[in-house]
């Protein structure tokens, strides 16, 4: 039975020539033929990469219509839109509930530029240019052009504020303000809202040893008295001279407790007759009810021309 159904089929497939018989087609190959797999590698891989990117014939970019890419965009953009509406949404009200809990007020700028209630916070221009207390040049002008500059700007910004507390700096007040042969230093008290300090008595100032100059000083008028000198006795030997503005050197207490629109008074330091090429450490204390305050920096500045032997 089987071998008659085997020969019909033979016979058919001789009566119909329409059926393809194994080897024998003249039409292309099929789908996982042996000759479509050659001739996609033949295909390199630039012109793969191109086609990938745009194909002109199903026009598709990435195997995307426009169409598609068009739903892909806009729905990113939805989703960008609905997260950062959640995270401003939620920071909100975090600070709505911390604000409700704790006692929250808003920091002001200026209380920003405090100091504790332990000491008296001293600034000094130009110390703080390079972020460290060193006064480091060469008597050349083109070589202590910053420090000009850095003195210039803090008496600038004081003289675009009406300050009453405007204060006389003599040779220190205009430019160069000494540099390069006697350098000049500005002194001031950190602003610190609602802090007021009384002046030292003379029997404090005994018992901290207080230098004789300021003792003098204090019997002259009740003052916040600042004094400088060199930290050892090598730096004493070879600073030369020190000149206050004013003289002497005094902070006004009445002028504290300070408001936003008044700035502390300035006194400006000079020292001259120094030897060059030497560093010397100096220090200017203020002296206050409260106990001493010091503020210590570096002094080191060579001649414009050094003549080797």
């Amino acid at each position: 039975m089987f071998k008659k159904l085997t020969g019909r089929s033979q016979n058919i497939s001789d009566k119909h020539p329409s059926l393809p018989v194994p080897g024998s087609s003249k039409e292309p190959a099929a789908i996982g033929s042996s000759e479509n797999v050659t001739t996609k590698q033949n295909v390199s891989w630039r012109k793969s990469c191109c086609n990938y990117l745009y194909d002109r014939e199903n026009n598709l970019f990435c195997d995307r219509s426009g169409k598609s890419w068009f739903y892909i965009i806009v729905y990113s953009i939805m989703y960008l839109i609905f997260l950062s509406t959640y995270t401003l949404i939620f920071l909100f009200g975090s600070l709505s509930l911390i604000k409700f809990l704790d006692d929250f007020q808003t920091i002001d700028k200026v209380e920003l530029l405090t100091y504790s209630t332990q000491g008296i916070g001293l600034s000094a221009t130009p110390t703080s240019l390079n972020s460290l207390p060193v006064i480091w040049y060469r008597n050349d002008p083109e070589d202590y052009a910053k420090y000009v500059d850095a003195v210039g700007d803090v008496l600038n910004k004081r003289k675009k504020r009406e300050i009453r507390n405007i204060t006389d700096l003599g040779p220190c007040g205009s430019s160069p303000y000494g540099y390069g042969h006697s350098p000049c230093i500005i002194l001031r008290i950190n602003k610190q809202l609602k802090w007021s300090v009384k002046p030292m008595n003379a029997d404090i100032a005994k018992k901290l040893n207080a230098p004789k100059m300021v003792q003098e000083w204090m019997k002259m008028e009740q003052k916040l008295w600042l004094h400088c000198d060199g930290i050892h006795s090598y730096d004493k030997e070879h600073l030369g001279k020190l000149t206050y503005y004013p003289d002497p050197p005094g902070f006004d207490p009445n002028l504290f407790p300070l408001t936003k629109s008044t700035d502390s008074p300035l006194i400006a330091v000079q020292i001259s007759d120094f030897t060059f090429g030497i560093s010397l450490a100096l220090e200017c204390k203020l002296w206050h009810h409260e106990g001493v305050s010091t503020i210590e920096f570096m002094l080191y500045v060579t001649p414009k021309k050094i003549d080797h032997l």
